[in-house]
């Protein structure tokens, strides 16, 4: 299901953003009005890449402070931007500093094509990025915006130019012939139930081994195996039984070899006639449906819709590759993204007053541009 254009970027956008000022962060203000690129003769005001940098970086944070709240830790003196990457030679902040900046690019070389896809903005549009916009100016404290360069144009500028940019997917593709193929699609659906013996001794594990096979008895001789409600059964024996039903195919790398090779020889309803051994532990199998049309059919649409943002992908990289691109390094380098300093996003206030993670979650800005990087 599509979501509306409007609600999308105006939900984004509402959010207002603070800063929390860490010890040793500079005093130094960020000229917006200087130009940090130039794409195709077209300028980037450094204010737009600053509000598209601090705006990854809120939500990138925002994220972190839930993840470790939610494990009970705390976040603070967690550095996030300062470590290196996997690959090494750069932080984590460079990385995603450069991301940002690329993604800007790219969306104004699609906003360039507005014409030529047939893309426009609509009054009811123009509306709701202009009152977004100025919502987060309104919203966001003046400290801030002085020390960020960031201006209500260069909101509402980042508004249309991500506008355009979701606009733009469906006309790029258009023409651009998607193909899953059966074997892709295909989805096999079984129920296990599982006990661990990650880090036990050979008497443990004979322990665990004899639960998991007094459960596959039990359901060998319940009157209908392949209707048992094997994670109750399982709680009764054993509260430490993780028991889930899983879809899988051909890609799949996340389930037990073990367990799928067990699946294999099975048809529906069937059950392994045997305690399976995995890598960590101990399995009971049943293949519930050896081809489940439902989870075939959904796996299908998410492969279609993969294939279709590779291809979009593909096509505005070939733009970026082919563009005139100049970066005014001595501007760019002052939009630093370190752990110095830190940006939150306030969660936008629903109708009734209340602000709602549920209403910060569905916003789509941060998730499209990854998306569509």
């Amino acid at each position: 299901m599509k979501k509306n254009v409007v609600k999308t970027a105006c939900a984004a956008m509402a959010a207002a953003m603070c800063m929390i000022s860490a010890a040793g962060c500079g005093s130094s203000q960020l000229d917006g009005t200087q130009t940090a690129a130039v794409v195709d003769g077209e300028e980037i005001p450094a204010g737009v890449l600053s509000f598209a940098v601090r705006y990854q970086q809120a939500q990138t944070e925002y994220y972190y402070s839930y993840m470790y709240s939610m494990y009970g830790g705390a976040e603070a003196d967690v550095p996030i931007w300062d470590n290196e990457t996997e690959e090494g030679g750069e932080t984590f902040g460079e990385q995603t500093r450069q991301e940002v900046l690329e993604n800007i690019e790219k969306m104004y070389l699609v906003r360039e094509r507005a014409d030529e896809y047939g893309l426009e903005i609509t009054e009811e549009e123009e509306k709701a990025m202009d009152e977004a916009a100025a919502a987060f100016i309104e919203g966001t404290d003046e400290n801030v915006l002085k020390k960020i360069g960031v201006s209500q144009e260069d909101v509402r500028e980042y508004l249309e130019l991500n506008t355009y940019y979701e606009k733009a997917f469906e006309p790029v593709i258009a023409d651009v012939e998607i193909e899953v193929t059966d074997e892709e699609a295909a989805q096999s659906t079984l129920t296990y139930a599982y006990l661990s013996t990650r880090d036990m001794e050979e008497d443990e594990k004979q322990q665990v081994y004899d639960k998991v096979e007094n459960l596959l008895e039990q359901i060998k001789a319940s009157e209908n195996p392949a209707q048992a409600d094997i994670e109750t059964m399982a709680e009764e024996l054993d509260e430490s039984f993780i028991t889930t039903s899983f879809s899988y195919g051909e890609d799949d790398t996340t389930l037990d070899d073990a367990v799928k090779e067990a699946a294999s020889g099975l048809e529906d309803g069937q059950i392994y006639d045997g305690v399976v051994e995995g890598e960590a532990g101990y399995f009971v199998v049943r293949l519930d449906k050896k081809l489940d049309e439902e989870a075939t059919a959904n796996k299908e649409e998410s492969l279609k819709l993969e294939k279709q943002q590779e291809a979009f992908d593909e096509i505005v990289q070939g733009w970026y590759d082919e563009a005139d691109i100049e970066l005014k390094k001595g501007v760019w380098k002052k939009i630093r993204l370190t752990d110095e300093e830190s940006y939150q996003m306030a969660a936008p206030e629903t109708e009734n007053g209340d602000t709602s993670e549920e209403n910060g979650a569905e916003t789509e800005t941060d998730t499209t541009e990854e998306g569509q990087e």
